[in-house]
């Protein structure tokens, strides 16, 4: 019983790689299209929230602003996630937080070179090496959150 629930806690870090690889799956037409869309609902909850309307111009120059840091922002989250759906299970396996961390970063870090790889073989995207770079960053952030979260653990 005790593997069972050993290896049914790295569940959700599988369903986080499906996700990443999802998404890297779309034609660049679709991808576009859904951070599109979500900078589009930005924009209009900021103009709900401010009483400010912008006009079709201004939307169209907010929209090309914060399009590309949306897109990073995305990157930054999903890996920061992906991070934590790793390092906290492996708790199960490991007593040394740094081994913990550093096969957490490993991993997470060869599956956006991975991840990015795959990309280049999908239409209208490229894998870029700065994409991997913004991962990090979500992986670095993962990281920080499963140290300051495991210190607190130990402190019980």
């Amino acid at each position: 019983m005790k593997k069972i629930i050993r290896l049914v806690a790295f569940v959700p870090m599988i369903g986080m790689m499906c996700i990443i690889w999802g998404f890297s799956s779309n034609t660049g037409e679709i991808s576009s299209g859904q951070s599109q869309g979500i900078v589009s609902h930005i924009i209009d909850y900021v103009e709900e929230i401010t009483g400010v309307t912008l006009s079709e111009q201004e939307q169209q120059i907010w929209e090309e602003r914060i399009h590309t840091p949306i897109r990073k922002l995305a990157h930054i989250t999903e890996y920061m996630i992906f991070t934590l759906t790793m390092a906290f299970p492996l708790l199960l396996y490991l007593n040394s937080n740094k081994k913990i961390c550093r096969i957490t970063c490993l991993f997470c870090i060869l599956y956006a070179s991975i991840d990015e790889i795959h990309q280049k073989f999908v239409p209208e995207r490229s894998g870029q090496f700065r994409d991997v770079v913004i991962d990090g960053i979500g992986i670095g952030i993962g990281i920080i959150l499963f140290c300051y979260c495991s210190h607190l653990r130990c402190k019980q």
